[in-house]
């Protein structure tokens, strides 16, 4: 099932850039994900309450996990991703397990700087699409 997902682009508190850019995550995600992230997320605020929803039933699919580990007396989280688009782009939905935001924020990762390909820049409006697994038989 392919969902979209409309929202609001906006700068978040930079930690994205800190984490996605972090070696092991970068190793981790060129393993799981098949590519090297640009080191940062596009962040999208949702203001639609039935969107908001429908995301947090997609937290709970079958997408691919990324475990947490600990570097050098830090922790960092473990993820669930999901493949989508935006504009043509490649992205990557990130669900984070411990985030600083709440379910009305979407993170995206791409393999390209998406604010400098796409001329994006805080408020401008964005719909991306985002692939969601069915689920098996027998599941919820």
């Amino acid at each position: 099932m392919r969902l979209s997902v409309a929202g609001t682009v906006f700068s978040g508190m930079g930690k994205g850039k800190y984490y996605v850019g972090h070696p092991e995550y970068q190793r981790r995600f060129r393993e799981r994900l098949g590519y090297l992230p640009y080191p940062g997320t596009l962040n999208v605020k949702l203001d639609d309450r039935e969107v908001i929803r429908r995301l947090g039933e997609v937290r709970s699919a079958d997408g691919l996990k990324i475990e947490g580990f600990t570097m050098g007396g830090e922790a960092f989280s473990s993820l669930t991703s999901f493949e989508g688009e935006l504009r043509g782009e490649k992205v990557t939905l990130l669900f984070i397990d411990v985030t600083y935001y709440n379910e009305t924020v979407a993170e995206l990762i791409s393999p390209t700087y998406l604010r400098g390909k796409l001329g994006l820049k805080d408020g401008d409006p964005v719909t991306f699409s985002v692939d969601v697994p069915s689920r098996p038989q027998g599941r919820p």
